[in-house]
């Protein structure tokens, strides 16, 4: 047998981001609905190299496909695979080398699809917090389900805050490095140990977390969470490894106070309320767009 390999080219042609953002939702209020397998993930640490690597694997069920996926990231730079597996044999399908952007391609389509489910709909002007690929595709796919006025960036490196404020503005968006002086909806993109600069949320009606992945990371406030609707990608991993799990263990609220973000995707919530989402990354979601590629390409 040989393994079709599929290449990062024809891999763009098909992930159309109305075939990502389809295949995400479903994932996600499959994954709400227990209707999904997703073990635990495996995180390498390389701190010499200022990288890591994730092994997830999953399934949403009905599929003809399990997915395993790794993805790394060192020194701000992607990759990776996916391996398609046949569910019903077990026989490989076809390995993607997607070079890390069906991740980040997932990622983005997640962060936006609750962001825009959680922010009240008048909002039109978003801080985010970080200056890597993320923080551009949060925003330019957000920009697919909401008209965005104005965006505001913050970074560490001055030099990283202009490049992605030279990047939105060629997309045609107002950008400015004063994300700090607070938005009404914030998105964090950084691989942070510590908490991000809290003036940064003060304005915040609707706060959504990517970047806190692993142990040992945290974006977030802990203070942030108090009061808030609170919604996790995986209950589980967030209270393992997501700034959930830091807002717990730091006393600020229980281990009981989150709602699925499938369970918003289907259901709504009062988006009158200050909100917080919390996403670690599920392997269902990269089975789901992984499956729908394959399709779209056999």
């Amino acid at each position: 047998m040989t393994l079709p390999v599929i290449d990062l080219p024809q891999i763009s042609k098909a992930a159309t981001p109305d075939l990502v953002f389809k295949a995400v939702r479903d994932a996600l209020i499959a994954h709400a609905e227990d209707r999904t397998a997703v073990p635990p993930p495996m995180v390498l640490d390389f701190p010499a190299s200022s990288g890591d690597c994730h092994v997830k694997a999953g399934y949403v069920e009905g599929s003809p496909y399990y997915t395993v996926k790794i993805a790394s990231t060192f020194a701000a730079v992607n990759n990776g695979l996916m391996l398609v597996v046949d569910a019903t044999n077990g026989t490989p399908a076809a390995l993607l080398a997607d070079e890390g952007k069906l991740t980040a391609w997932r990622t983005a389509a997640a962060g936006a699809l609750i962001t825009d489910a959680m922010t009240p709909p008048d909002v039109d002007e978003v801080a985010v917090l970080g200056t890597a690929e993320q923080a551009l595709l949060q925003v330019l796919w957000l920009r697919h389900l909401r008209p965005l006025r104005r965006v505001k960036v913050w970074g560490r490196r001055p030099e990283a805050v202009d490049k992605l404020c030279a990047a939105f503005a060629q997309e045609g968006l107002d950008a400015r490095p004063d994300a700090l002086d607070g938005a009404a909806c914030v998105i964090t993109t950084t691989s942070a140990r510590s908490p991000l600069p809290v003036e940064a949320f003060r304005d915040a009606v609707h706060i959504t977390g990517i970047g806190t992945d692993m142990p040992g990371k945290g974006e977030l406030p802990p203070e942030v969470f108090a009061g808030a609707v609170i919604a996790t990608d995986d209950h589980d991993q967030c209270l393992d490894h997501g700034d959930y799990g830091n807002a717990v263990r730091a006393g600020v609220v229980p281990a009981n106070a989150d709602l699925a973000v499938g369970a918003v995707l289907r259901d709504g919530i009062d988006r009158t309320r200050r909100s917080v989402a919390d996403l670690t990354g599920i392997g269902a979601t990269d089975a789901a767009v992984a499956a729908a590629v394959v399709a779209v390409l056999r």
